[in-house]
Formats: C-alpha cells, structure tokens, sequence
C-alpha cells in the first residue's frame, strides 16, 4: 500500500503542466461608416417660414465633405428653380458661398449656374446676393481667368443698374476682381466697358446715392490693397468727398486720403484760395485732423487713429495740433513782407502820422467762417476733449505713436497727456499712463506735472496704481522737489493699500537707479539724519522704511559718495536686506565685500574653484557659470560615484548663484533644473545596474523617473531660448529615465504591468524617432548617444506581446546606458524663465475669507506675469484642504498685455466647497500647461508646472440657510 502512494505521490509531482499560448494580438482596423447623406426635404415645406427655418438651420451643421456637400448643393439648386420668395432665394445664395468653400467641391459648376441665375433673375435682392456671394468666393477663381473674366463682365453689364444695392454690389466685385486679375491701369476692364477698372470707379464717385458712393471709394482701397497702385488724381476727388452728407463716404475717402500720403508724401498740391503749395502728406494730414470735430462718432474716431502712423508729416503741422488758436478779432493777419507787399503794389506807404494806418483792413464776416475747416489747429485738443471716450483713448494713441519719434513734439504734448490722468473714465486714464510711459526716455517731468501723476496713487484700481508705478520707475525727473513728491506719495499708498508693498518696492528701486544726484540730495531727510544729533534706529519691520532704504541703497550703487552719509544701523540695515531682498537691493562695494569664508562656501569643490578674483564687486556669477560650464563638459567619462558628489556641489552652488544675481539667475536656474535631473539620473544609473537592490528598491527607482520626468518637463515649459542641442540631450535624458523603469517593470512587475509599461516605451520612442525625422540632424546637429541609438534601431523588436525580445534589447540599452553631455550647457546665453508675481490675494491666516457650504466664493487674482509666449498656457490652481484641486483659465478679457511678453492678469476665481468643520487655508497659485508634454506619455493631463508660490487663503465654511 506504501509503496502504491509512493508511486502515485511520485506520479504527481513528475506531471508537468503545460500553459495554453495565448492567441497573439492582432491590430484590427476600423473603417469608418461614410459622412450620413443630409436629406432638407424642402418640398415638404408649406410656407416661405418654414423653409426659411430649414435654410437657418442647415447654416448651423453645414457639411464639410465633398460628396455631402455636392448633394445639399443640387438639392438647393433644384429648390431655388422652382422658389418664388425672394427672401428664399437670397438665402440659398448665401449658403451657396459656404459649400463652395469646402475641399474639392465643383466649383466651376457653381460658377456657371450663377452666371445663368444673374440673366434669369428679376429680384434686385437677388441679384445683390449673387454679386456678394461671387464676392466672397472670389478668392477661389483666382487661378482661372476665363471666370474672372466673365464675372466682370457681368458685374459691368449690371453696374448701372437702377437699384442702389446690385450697383453697390457690382462694385465690390469689380474691386476685388481687379485687384486678382492681372490687367494693366490702362487696359480695357471689359468689352461692354472700354475704360479701366479704376476709371470705372470713378464714374461711380459722384453717383446720386450715397452707399453706391461708399462702395466705389471701398472698391478703390480694395485695388490698392491687392497691389494696384492709386493714382495721383485720386486725392482731389476724395478731399471733396469728406463734405460728404454719408458717414460711411467719408470714413472711406479719409481712409483713401491716408493711403496716398504714404504713396506720395512728397508731391505737392494746391491750398484752396491761396497760391501757396504743400506736401500733400501735410495737407492730407490736415485734412484728416478736420475730421476729428466732425459730427460722426465713426469719423472721428477714425480720424484719430489715422493720425498717428503719418510719421512723414511736417513739424509745425505737429505743433499746430495742439493750439486751438485761428484767429483774433475776426482779423486775418499779415507777416510784415505781406503788408509791405501790398502796399508797394498799390502806391502807398505809411506817413506814420495816422496811429495804425498800416494795419490790415480786410475784416472777415463772422458768417462766412466755417469752424470746421480748421486744418490741423488744435486737433488733438479737440481730440481729448471730446465727449466720448473712444475718441479719446484713439487719440491718446496717436499722440503717443507721433511723439514716440519726435522728442520736441513729446516735450510739447506730455501736459496734454497728464491732463487726461485726471478723466472720468478708467480705461482712459489707464491708456495715458502707458503713453506716457512709451515716450518717457524722451521726457523730463517737472514738479507740477509730478503733482498731478501721483494723484492716481490713491486711485482704488489696482491696476491704474500699478500701471502708474511701473511708468514712474521709467520717467525722469528734473528736481529733486519731484523726486520726494514720488517718495511721498509712494509711502502715502502702502499705507492706504498695503497689499501693493512688492510693487512700491520695485517703484522706489527704479527711482533710486534713475536719480542718483537727486537721492544723494535728499539722503538726509529720508533718513532722518542731523549734523550733530544721533537719531533713533527705525525699526525694520515698517514697510514705509524699507522702501525709503531700497531707493537710497539704489542710488547709492551709482553714487558712492552717499556711502559716508549713512549711519552704523543703516549699514547693519543693509546688509539685512541685501540677504533677505536681494532682487532689489544691489551690490555696493563698499558696504559689502566678499569674504574668503564666503568665497570657500560658494565654491566647495578644489575642482570647481575659480579665481578669487573674479569674484569682484562687478557681477563675477557670469564668469563663475561660464567657467563651470567648461569644467563640466567632461563629466560623462568620469565614474558615477564621483558624478554624484560633483553634481551635488554643483547644485548646491547654483541654488546660491541664482538669488545673487538677476542677470544670470534664469541661466543658473535653467543650468540647476538640468543637473538635479541629471542627478537623479546617475543615482538611478548605480541602483540599476545593481539587479537585487533594483528589485529591493523598486519604488525608489519609480520615485526617481516621475521627478525627472517632472524636472525636464519644467526645464521645456518655464524657460525660453534653449538651444536645440540642450533640448535633444534633455528628451534623450527622458528616454533614459523611462529604459531604467523598463528595466524594473520586467524584473519583477505583473504581466499587465510589463505590457503597459511596454506600450508606453514604445509610444515614447515613436516620438522621439518623428521629433528626429522633424529636425534632422538630431536637434541642431547633436547626434543620438549610444544608448539612444541602440533602442532606435531596435524600436520594431520593442512590442508588448514579444516580452522576450523586448527584454533582450533592453538589457543591450541598460549595458550603454551613461549620464548625459555637460557640453549641452555650453549654450545658455540669452534664456529667459516665465515668472509671475501674485498681487492678490494677500497671504491672510487671520481673517478668514466666509462662504456658506455648497454655495461660491469669489476671491479676486491679480498677477503680473512676465516672458510668457501664450497666455492660454496659463491656469490659476486652487488646493483645498482635502487635496481636491481645481484648474481654472482665465478669460481673455482678463489680460492685459504691457509689452510682447509681459502682461497683467486682473480676475476672479470662483470656489466652493462643502461645510468644513474649522477653518482652513486654501492655497492660490499659477500653473502653465506643460509643453513637454507629448514627450511625457506616461504623465497625466492635470500634471501642471507651477511658477508661483501657493499663497494661502483662510477660508470658513457656514451652513447653508434655507
């Protein structure tokens, strides 16, 4: 009986078991079902209403494919044969310039169904939409002159007709067709026309309605914005069309007058009533500034915006802009050569006998004087002052383009703008701020100009106040009266707005770098000095003192002659601050020097020390990041043992390097980010290549790869104006991080896991092979390492349900696997970062913010940002408590853009929450969107850079009252 269970028992155990195979994947491809046929079934429509309806609807979900769109196409056309409402029909021909539009649609049967259409037609309503809608698609028969051809031909045949409209619509299409077509001035525009295409239009100048006017004036500018060249003639007949009764005839013929002051600048034109000649840049200038007292919002506000880009235009036409004088005593005056002229041609001369007997004795009658016909004189004065404020804030543009190149006319126009920071209306004020502030290097503000400017300190808008502030740290002041009116006036609005202390910072630091000679004037009132008496020590927690000590620090950086003045505290003071602000208090020589136990604490590494001597007063962080960027080019030869120590004090110097110096902080971040992934990167490289840690330390090693997929990721995202070579050496960087992960997931992970970790290699090499097919050469002539070639060239044997041969290659790749080039730092000249700065909301963990549970709370986020490309890349991210985040984009209206890459956003962020049971902090901060991102394909959607510090809210949650 043993021996029977032995035999059995040993029976068992010897039984091998086989696994199925499992079935090998196969790709399985979906072929689409084509785009649904969109049946109208007009014909089952009772009414013109209810077809109407179906037409708007249609317009709403119109297809975007060939053969659908062919098919709504026959089926209107055969609809509109047999349509009696006009009202119908003109809307079949609208949507008929919508189908055309779409990718190989038949357009040359479109074109001759309506051409037959324009003979068959009866309805002037008809006949215009066929003309617009020949109009709109006209861009599509360029490329074929026969239907050019034929198009004017009939817009020729129909341009006298007797409804207004079809004449206006015959217009516009001979304007924009002569624009295509390839025709000399002179030629023939068509056999039933045997003039030129321009002459035609001229005709059309003087016609008894004043839209077919109005379109023949636009049909000239469509000619010269295709390429055709206006004539010379053409500006006498659009001078007599600004007395137009239409507004739209004269907004065209001011827009025509503009266009041939660029054309021909230098020609000169006669002055009515008068022998005198002028350039017709200064007479159409002139002429334009007329039009700023006309009666038409529309006129004058464009009249104003066309002011400023005549740059050519002569400098007393300038200066008379902004004097209302014409005349006095309704006499017309006379230079003296004039009178003296007169009166030789007529025989008489002076006796002297007679008190004013050689004054001018042509009076001129009160009626026949027209106000308007002012010419430029005070044109600019009317301007501002004119009751509605786009007409305003256009010529506050227009001032600002002019005296941004003219330094008189800046001098000339500043009181014109200070006078408009005292408007009524925000967003006027705001735009006088920023001209001021565009032509400031060209100004000198005087004490009384200073008086009014700092008025708008107290202004309850933040973004006037900030705006303000940031124009007085570009400005320059002529006294030192000035300068302490803008220090007092800073210090009135910390205390009125606390929350502005950052900004009145910067201010006062702009100031102090302005105003050297001035500051030193002044260094004994604000800081409270006596000849004899020692003044008590100001307490260094009132923000109202730091900001007098930045100024005067600031100064005297370029003066030192102020160091002597400042007492034993102020010295203690400074070099507080110098620790604490160093952004805005600079390096003074002689307060501060660096010492050798500073020097040996910057530079811990024999290898990485520089000289001493580079480390002067003048900004040595330059040549200390150039010199390390030398000695780091050979860092991939030596053992990684050794990397790891060397990059850890190569970081920690950086982290230093960076607060001391602006100039070079973007660079020596960029530079630190890169090597604490590369850090991570040569740690992970020895727990790699050890197998039994790698399987021990499974979760350090995928720790490791998602921080470096965040640091690259950062590195792609804040700063701009990397070189293509760091760019490729930091997606290689990433290839490695995800081949260690490989290595670790076929080691010891699930089935699921090796084949999800699998697809997600392989989707990261497919991009990384089509960002070297996009970039040949490997990103600005870098080539491919080792490692990154080896995975390349043996991207196909990577697939998810072949582990085996996945597994060989990369254990090939782990064998090549080495940290990445220092060489790819060597170009770092000119990298700019994203920064931001949160304004508000304010840091408060005392009064906290109450909203009831279940319902909103608004807190306001004002933010200046600065070298951000697309503002859409922007979120402002809300922590809760409970680690619930909300993302929020901020609408377009919220931006305000101050330069190319600097703008300020001004808005609100909505919360809500459930009822907490205490009080607790909402963290507030900007987030961009990752640009890295499609080389990341293991990174989440909601994964976001943050480029501010959280700040934290107090936020109380009460129940919901019902």
């Amino acid at each position: 009986m043993a021996a029977k269970l032995k035999k059995r028992a040993l029976a068992e155990f010897s039984h091998v078991v086989t696994e199925e195979p499992q079935p090998v994947k196969k790709l399985r491809l979906i072929q689409r079902s084509a785009a649904p046929v969109i049946s109208l079934n007009l014909s089952s429509a009772s009414s013109a209403q209810e077809v109407l309806f179906l037409l708007l609807k249609l317009e709403e979900n119109l297809p975007t494919e060939k053969d659908c769109a062919e098919h709504v196409y026959a089926e209107l056309l055969e609809h509109l044969n047999g349509e009696r409402s006009s009202i119908v029909r003109c809307k079949i021909v609208a949507i008929f310039a919508h189908l055309v539009l779409v990718t190989g649609f038949n357009t040359h049967l479109f074109a001759e169904d309506l051409l037959n259409r324009i003979e068959s037609e009866n309805s002037h309503k008809v006949k215009t939409q066929i003309f617009t809608t020949l109009k709109d698609v006209s861009h599509v028969f360029t490329g074929s002159n026969a239907f050019v051809r034929r198009f004017m031909r009939a817009a020729f045949k129909h341009v006298s007709h007797r409804s207004h409209s079809v004449r206006s619509a015959c217009l516009q299409l001979i304007g924009c067709l002569g624009a295509c077509e390839q025709q000399h001035q002179d030629t023939p525009a068509s056999p039933d026309w045997p003039v030129s295409v321009p002459e035609v239009l001229t005709r059309y100048i003087s016609d008894s309605d004043p839209r077919v006017r109005c379109s023949a004036f636009e049909a000239m500018l469509t000619l010269h914005e295709g390429g055709k060249t206006l004539s010379f003639s053409a500006y006498s007949r659009a001078c007599s069309a600004l007395m137009d009764d239409y507004e739209g005839v004269r907004l065209a013929a001011m827009q025509q007058i503009w266009v041939l002051c660029h054309i021909y600048p230098e020609n000169h034109v006669q002055v009515a009533n008068s022998s005198e000649e002028l350039r017709l840049v200064d007479d159409g200038f002139a002429k334009i500034c007329n039009m700023v007292t006309d009666i038409s919002v529309k006129v004058r506000v464009k009249a104003a915006q066309l002011l400023g880009s005549l740059q050519q235009v002569g400098p007393r036409f300038l200066e008379q802009t902004l004097d209302k004088k014409l005349m006095s005593m309704l006499r017309r005056k006379q230079s003296a050569h004039e009178r003296a002229r007169e009166q030789f041609s007529a025989g008489e001369w002076s006796t002297g006998q007679k008190w004013a007997d050689d004054a001018p004795k042509e009076d001129v009658n009160p009626d026949t004087v027209n106000l308007l016909s002012i010419g430029a004189c005070g044109a600019f004065v009317h301007g501002l002052e004119d009751e509605f404020l786009e007409v305003r804030n256009a010529t506050l543009d227009s001032l600002c383009e002019l005296a941004s190149n003219s330094p008189s006319f800046s001098d000339m126009c500043q009181d014109s703008i200070i006078d408009m920071f005292n408007d009524e209306i925000e967003s006027v004020r705001l735009n006088a701020i920023n001209s001021l502030r565009k032509i400031s290097h060209n100004l000198q503000l005087r004490e009384d100009q200073v008086d009014i400017i700092v008025g708008v300190l107290k202004d309850f808008s933040d973004v006037s106040r900030e705006a303000l502030r940031n124009m007085l740290g570009l400005v320059r002041l002529e006294t030192k009266a000035g300068l302490n009116s803008c220090v007092m006036a800073l210090l009135d609005n910390l205390t009125r707005y606390p929350q502005d202390k950052m900004s009145v910072w910067r201010c006062a630091q702009k100031l102090g770098l302005g105003h050297p000679s001035h500051a030193l004037a002044l260094t004994p009132d604000l800081l409270c000095l006596h000849p004899y008496l020692d003044t008590p020590e100001a307490d260094m927690d009132d923000p109202a003192y730091i900001t007098v000590l930045i100024l005067v620090f600031n100064a005297a950086a370029l003066s030192p002659s102020m160091v002597p003045l400042f007492p034993e505290h102020t010295r203690r003071h400074y070099q507080y601050l110098r620790s604490s602000l160093p952004d805005l208090v600079p390096s003074i020589p002689s307060l501060a020097t660096i010492g050798e136990a500073d020097v040996d604490k910057l530079i811990t590494r024999q290898d990485l020390k520089t000289d001493r001597s580079r480390l002067g007063p003048e900004s040595s962080a330059g040549r200390f990041l150039y010199d390390l960027t030398r000695r780091l080019s050979g860092l991939e030869s030596l053992p990684l043992a050794t990397n790891v120590s060397i990059l850890k004090a190569v970081v920690r110097d950086l982290e230093q390097i960076k607060q001391l110096d602006d100039k070079v902080s973007a660079s020596a971040d960029c530079m630190c980010v890169y090597l604490q992934s590369q850090l991570l990167m040569t740690k992970l490289l020895i727990l790699v290549t050890n197998p039994s840690q790698c399987v021990a330390d499974s979760e350090s090693v995928v720790s490791s790869v998602d921080k470096i997929l965040e640091l690259t990721t950062r590195l792609q995202t804040v700063f701009l104006g990397l070189s293509g070579s760091l760019l490729w050496s930091v997606r290689q960087l990433e290839l490695k991080a995800l081949t260690a992960q490989m290595v670790v997931a076929l080691g010891r992970g699930s089935l699921a896991e090796k084949v999800r970790t699998c697809e997600t290699f392989r989707n990261a090499l497919a991009l990384l092979v089509r960002s070297l097919e996009c970039e040949p050469g490997g990103s600005g002539g870098l080539s491919p390492d080792p490692c990154t070639r080896h995975l390349l060239t043996n991207v196909d044997r990577i697939d998810s349900s072949q582990l085996q041969g996945t597994h060989t290659v990369v254990q090939g790749a782990l064998a090549l696997l080495r940290p990445g080039p220092g060489s790819a730092l060597s170009h770092l000249t000119g990298v700019r970062r994203v920064g931001a700065t949160l304004i508000q909301p304010v840091e408060n963990l005392e009064t906290p913010v109450k909203m009831a549970a279940g319902l909103t709370a608004a807190i306001r986020v004002v933010a200046s940002v600065e070298n951000l490309v697309d503002v859409c890349a922007l979120r402002i991210q809300v922590k809760y408590p409970d680690q619930q985040s909300q993302l929020m984009k901020p609408p377009p209206q919220a931006w305000t853009q101050l330069s190319t890459l600097n703008h300020q956003l001004d808005t609100e962020v909505v919360m809500s929450h459930a009822l907490w049971s205490e009080s607790c902090a909402v963290e507030v901060s900007l987030v961009l969107e990752p640009r890295g991102q499609h080389l990341r394909p293991s990174a989440k959607k909601q994964d976001m850079v943050e480029i501010t510090a959280p700040v934290k809210v107090l936020v109380s949650t009460k129940p919901h009252k019902l």
